[in-house]
């Protein structure tokens, strides 16, 4: 602008959220981490470190493609996020991209042990419990030229894109606060069932123990992975699977004969506070595994109606589907038993009804004539009678096998082997496996992983090991207010749209509070004016309960 003592310019400084991010990622030494394993890199300004650090910033502030890093960083004050001005201006894909060629390389294994040991012992992390599961990161393109592992192939697609090529990202995070603390980028055609051993040989040398209570999905309960945990004197909690002969034998004794259930804990409705509680009961039964692993029969009354309410749904439409079929009988390719019987047994397999409807199908005969004399007809013309057969289908539900059926929802078996511990005690350890589903969630809403795509292979799970160490950050954020709200007996903060409370404050809205904080530059010659940060309230009760100091924003 142009003033009467001469030209003059306002500059605007945007810090935004990333002071916080750069206090947390100081305090998990990441740079000398990564450096200390795979080196600077050859690059004099921005060493391996450093591109990681400014890459889980813009993870975390605003998710873009990886050529989109410079645009993304030119309005933003350097040192916000440790930079200077040279090394802002050397940002960009290539840099990003030479890092993560490093992060996959056969030194780059080192960081992760190293980063999980600095996550426990800088942030006391409690580490008795571990959770685990696994989620699929879904890729564009062909991927011809991955072969070595991890390989990006098709698998089971756990985001319902069988289409596309993958990866198989498992994590574990300790159960004080859902932190990430460890995590494995696995081949797209990895199964749960497959990963477990490795991962398990891997937490026993971050926490040097075997005895923690290692928790995940019905993928655990093999034989070799819950005997391989018992023999290292570790614990386990799971459920089993259905396929299990213990889990089918049991439904078939209450189908047969109900038993009395106990309640052993109430839980109240998250996603209908209006609804009922959520009341989860016990009961005597098969307590032993065929490996003599303890048994413990669960009944929720959430998934009991849930459960009923899929099975009156599937019973609707296969009826509707039975009905539909009856015309279609003796035409085409419904003129025999065996294509009949075929097609119906189709629809009461995709249905799962098999047990609930019973069928009829009954033949009888058709009788045509043919006149075999020309001309008027009369009662004695000579005829020729056709008898042709004819399917019909009597339907009919089964509402014993339903009543039966019933005595089985909202059941599940647990299987653990800590013998002395409640059968509350248990479901409450499993009731957190969720919380690593959130995660999942995190990673694929807030942090946008996926879809990607990258033009080399091993570039794809380096991206994969940066979102590990985004999300980490992002929970140990949402843990220590958290922390902080409890310690200074603060129900809710004002952080939702509109000025709305919530009493579980998310990275994303954390983040958001200080989305527009900057600072302000006059210069008019030799006269320099700056103009302070003028924080709100919430902001520093933020700050307060982040155990950030305050000068970072001045």
């Amino acid at each position: 602008m142009h003033t009467s003592q001469g030209p003059a310019a306002l500059f605007t400084h945007l810090l935004g959220a990333h002071p916080i991010i750069a206090h947390f990622i100081q305090r998990l030494n990441l740079r000398d981490i990564v450096c200390s394993q795979v080196g600077t890199g050859r690059e004099r300004l921005i060493d391996h470190g450093e591109a990681l650090t400014a890459l889980v910033h813009n993870i975390l502030d605003s998710p873009a493609p990886l050529y989109r890093i410079a645009q993304w960083a030119d309005p933003m004050a350097p040192a916000s996020f440790g930079f200077s001005e040279e090394q802002k201006k050397a940002l960009n894909d290539d840099r990003i991209a030479r890092m993560l060629d490093a992060l996959v390389s056969e030194r780059g294994r080192g960081i992760w042990f190293a980063l999980a040991l600095r996550i426990i012992r800088q942030f006391d992390l409690a580490t008795a419990r571990m959770h685990q599961d696994t989620t699929t990161v879904t890729f564009h393109g062909g991927y011809e030229q991955s072969v070595g592992e991890p390989r990006i192939t098709r698998g089971h697609n756990k985001d319902h894109r069988p289409d596309l090529k993958q990866l198989v990202f498992g994590l574990t995070v300790s159960s004080d606060g859902a932190v990430p603390v460890h995590h494995q980028v696995l081949s797209g055609n990895r199964t749960d069932d497959r990963s477990h051993r490795s991962n398990l040989e891997e937490l026993r040398q971050i926490l040097g123990t075997h005895d923690f209570i290692y928790v995940a999905d019905g993928k655990l309960a093999t034989s070799a992975n819950l005997q391989d945990i018992h023999r290292h004197g570790g614990k386990f909690v799971t459920v089993l699977p259905r396929t299990r002969g213990e889990d089918k034998r049991f439904r078939q004794e209450l189908r047969q004969t109900p038993v009395r259930w106990k309640r052993i804990m109430t839980l109240p409705n998250k996603r209908h506070l209006d609804g009922p509680p959520d009341m989860f009961y016990s009961c005597k039964g098969l307590d032993r595994t065929a490996e003599g692993f303890r048994l413990v029969w669960i009944r929720s009354s959430a998934k009991a109606q849930h459960d009923e309410a899929v099975r009156e749904r599937n019973l609707e439409k296969a009826l509707m589907d039975l009905a539909m079929l009856q015309p279609r009988l003796n035409r085409r390719r419904l003129k025999s038993k065996k294509a009949i019987q075929q097609a119906v047994r189709q629809i009461l397999k995709q249905t799962a009804t098999l047990p609930f409807i019973r069928i009829k199908l009954t033949a009888g005969f058709l009788q045509q004539y043919q006149r075999l004399k020309p001309g008027r007809p009369s009662a004695k013309d000579p005829v020729r009678v056709w008898r042709r057969r004819i399917w019909t289908l009597k339907i009919q539900r089964d509402n014993k096998a339903v009543r039966a059926e019933k005595r089985t929802d909202g059941v599940f078996p647990l299987v653990a082997n800590m013998a002395k511990a409640a059968k509350r005690e248990l479901l409450s350890i499993y009731k957190y496996q969720p919380y690593v589903e959130k995660r999942f969630s995190q990673i694929k809403s807030d942090l946008e992983v996926a879809p990607v795509y990258l033009k080399k292979a091993l570039r794809c799970a380096g991206l994969v090991h940066a979102y590990f160490v985004a999300l980490a950050v992002a929970s140990l954020m949402e843990r220590s207010v958290r922390q902080g709200m409890m310690r200074h007996n603060i129900k809710s903060l004002p952080l939702l749209p509109e000025g709305r409370s919530t009493a579980t404050p998310t990275c994303p809205r954390i983040l958001e509070a200080f989305r527009a904080v900057s600072w302000h530059e006059f210069k008019r010659g030799e006269e320099i004016l700056r103009f302070p940060i003028k924080l709100s309230s919430l902001q520093k009760q933020l700050l307060k309960l982040l155990d950030v100091p305050e000068g970072l924003y001045r």
